[in-house]
């Protein structure tokens, strides 16, 4: 079984795209190496489990060595749905479970490329958890049963249980980092979350109530930009500006009562 890195996932998911080698590897036998990756899955779902297996052999071909080739989203996504014999939406979240949970530090990303550079695997995170039923409620009742960021109630399809600051991200499981997402909020999420080094204390996917973004009018946006090329400004400053001067009158205002 291949050894265990302890190096940290930090140091390890953000190096770059290296030169692939295409010749195959006489030190590391493929075949095996896979299926020993595959026994060692700690996932609870068969069906991820096959996935993984899928990305895994993607990412390192037949008659490949490793450093592995440069694989485009797209192909990775493409072998998931030949997989399947339908498409699939959480291809890339299986990846990132590969580079999490399952301890597949050699899987890394550039652009919209993915490339396996080497075949040790970390040892394995914490398995991801489903709040019992009255916690989930509780959480549900916090945000009044829509979603957190988009508002809306699903009617057919149930909420996703959210981490709002992701594990991978220093994230606990306590109720207060948990939220509702529907569907497509939880995938908008999942792929801006992708290769994120901002601040999630700030992140408007994981505390809306405090960072989501104002809604400004098409026609408004044109006559501000319109405004900012006239006088030279941009139109970012014009907006702080504003805001400023009314939250001071506001100050002001306060004050003299």
């Amino acid at each position: 079984m291949p050894k265990n890195n302890k190096k940290s996932h930090a140091r390890i998911s953000y190096m770059p795209l290296v030169e692939p080698n295409p010749n195959p590897d006489s030190s590391v036998d493929r075949e095996k190496w896979l299926r020993e990756a595959a026994e060692g899955f700690v996932s609870p779902s068969r069906t991820n489990k096959e996935y993984y297996q899928v990305i895994l052999k993607t990412l390192w071909p037949k008659g490949h060595g490793i450093p592995g080739p440069l694989v485009e989203e797209a192909k990775l996504r493409r072998a998931i749905d030949e997989y399947r014999g339908k498409p699939y939406v959480d291809t890339f979240r299986r990846v990132r479970e590969l580079q999490g949970e399952e301890g597949f530090l050699g899987i890394v990303k550039g652009g919209n490329k993915y490339q396996l550079i080497h075949t040790t695997i970390s040892s394995k995170r914490i398995l991801r958890i489903h709040l019992k039923d009255s916690e989930w409620n509780a959480v549900l009742s916090r945000y009044q049963w829509k979603c957190a960021v988009c508002g809306r109630s699903p009617r057919d399809k149930r909420f996703q249980q959210d981490h709002k600051i992701p594990r991978l991200r220093g994230g606990g499981d306590d109720l207060d980092n948990w939220q509702p997402l529907c569907d497509e909020c939880n995938n908008f999420k999942s792929t801006a979350c992708r290769d994120c080094q901002l601040n999630c204390g700030q992140c408007s996917w994981a505390y809306p109530e405090k960072y989501k973004p104002f809604h400004i009018p098409g026609d408004l946006i044109q006559r501000l930009r319109a405004y900012a090329e006239r006088i030279h400004k941009d139109p970012n400053e014009i907006v702080i500006s504003l805001i400023e001067n009314e939250l001071e009158k506001e100050k002001v205002h306060k004050e003299d009562e």
